[in-house]
C-alpha cells in the first residue's frame, strides 16, 4: 500500500476549512481548537509550498492552487466518509421493504415492542407493491406475500393467510343478517389486488348465489376494511388484520367460518446476509411476536 504524500489530518483540516470559509466554523465541525486547526493549515501550506487560502474580509477563499486540491481532495474525503458511515449503519440500522396494508394492519402497531427491547436499532421501514431486488436495493429484508417460492432468497415463514368476513356491528343488526345466505342481499367490498377472495370464501364453504362481481372496490385491503368499519358493507380480510377493531368493537366477525390459503407472509433475506445484529435481532422478535399470538382456527367450517 502506498504511503500518503500527505498527511490525512492536514487534508481533513483542508477539506473542512474549505467547506465552512473559516478556521472558526471548520475547527467546530471537527471539534478541535482553530488554534490546532490553523497549525494543520499551516504544515499542509508548507509541505506543497503554496498558499491554500487568502483572507476575504472576515473569512478565508480559495486559492487557485486551492481550488484545485479541494476539487480532489473534499468529494475524496466525502465518498471515504460515506463509505465508513454505510458499515457503521449496519450495527444500528434495520432497513426493511413490506406491502402497505400488512404494515399498517399488522407489523406497524407491534413495532414499540421492537423497540423497545432494542432502542439503539434505527428502523427505516418502506412500503411498495413490487418485490423489492435486495440484491441491487438497499434494503436489509423484505416482508413478502406469496407461497414461499422465490429463487435467490432466505426467508422465514411467517403465517399462512385466511379469509374471514369482516363488517360493522352495527351494520350488521340494521341489515338483519342471520345467516351466511343473507350475504347474496348484501353489498360485498373488495381490495382491487384481491377480487377473487369473495368467490374463493364462498366456494370453500360450499354458498352459491352470491354476486360476487357487485360491491365497491377498493385500492388497498386497508381502505375496505375501514369502509367495513364505517359501515359500507362487509370485507373479507385475514382476521389477524383487524384484531384490534375486533376487540374495540368496531368490527364483527358474523361468520366464523376461517378459510386457510395456500399463500402467506413470508420475511426474506439475501443468503448470507443475516449475521447483521439487527436483522436476527428483527427475526427473534418476529418469531415471538407470532408464537404469543393466538392460534387461529382452521377449516371453512361454523
Amino acid at each position: 500500500m502506498r504511503k500518503l504524500p500527505l498527511p490525512l489530518r492536514g487534508l481533513q483540516a483542508f477539506a473542512a476549512v474549505a467547506r465552512a470559509g473559516s478556521v472558526v466554523g471548520a475547527a467546530g465541525e471537527l471539534a478541535v481548537t482553530a488554534s490546532a486547526l490553523s497549525h494543520l493549515i499551516r504544515d499542509l501550506e508548507r509541505r506543497l509550498g503554496t498558499a491554500l487560502f487568502a483572507r476575504a474580509g472576515r473569512g478565508l477563499q480559495l486559492t487557485v492552487d486551492g481550488e484545485r486540491l479541494a476539487g480532489s481532495v473534499v468529494p475524496a474525503l466525502a465518498a471515504m466518509t460515506d463509505a465508513v458511515r454505510g458499515f457503521a449503519r449496519r450495527g444500528t440500522e434495520l432497513r426493511i421493504s413490506t406491502i402497505s396494508t400488512f404494515a399498517v394492519r399488522w407489523l406497524i402497531p407491534r413495532l414499540s415492542r421492537f423497540q423497545a427491547e432494542h432502542p439503539d436499532i434505527e428502523i427505516f421501514l418502506s412500503t411498495s407493491t413490487r418485490p423489492v431486488d435486495l440484491s441491487q436495493e438497499t434494503f436489509d429484508c423484505a416482508i413478502r406475500f406469496g407461497r414461499g417460492d422465490w429463487t435467490g432468497v432466505a426467508s422465514d415463514a411467517l403465517y399462512r393467510e385466511e379469509l374471514v368476513p369482516a363488517c360493522s356491528p352495527r351494520w350488521l343488526e340494521s341489515q338483519g343478517i342471520r345467516g351466511v345466505e343473507a350475504l347474496a342481499r348484501s353489498r360485498l367490498l373488495h381490495a382491487r389486488a384481491r377480487l377473487q377472495d369473495w368467490s374463493v370464501w364462498l366456494a370453500a364453504c360450499g354458498i352459491a348465489g352470491v354476486d360476487t362481481g357487485a360491491g365497491p372496490i377498493f385500492e388497498t385491503r386497508d381502505l375496505a376494511i375501514q369502509a367495513a368499519i364505517a359501515q359500507m358493507g362487509v370485507a373479507i380480510v385475514d382476521p389477524r388484520f383487524i384484531e384490534a377493531e375486533v376487540a374495540a368493537g368496531q368490527l364483527a366477525i358474523p361468520f366464523e367460518r376461517r378459510l386457510p390459503l395456500e399463500t402467506g407472509y413470508w420475511l426474506v433475506w439475501r443468503p448470507g446476509h443475516d449475521s447483521g445484529r439487527p436483522l436476527a435481532a428483527f427475526r427473534r422478535w418476529l418469531s415471538a411476536e407470532l408464537a404469543a399470538a393466538p392460534r387461529a382456527s382452521g377449516g371453512c367450517t361454523t
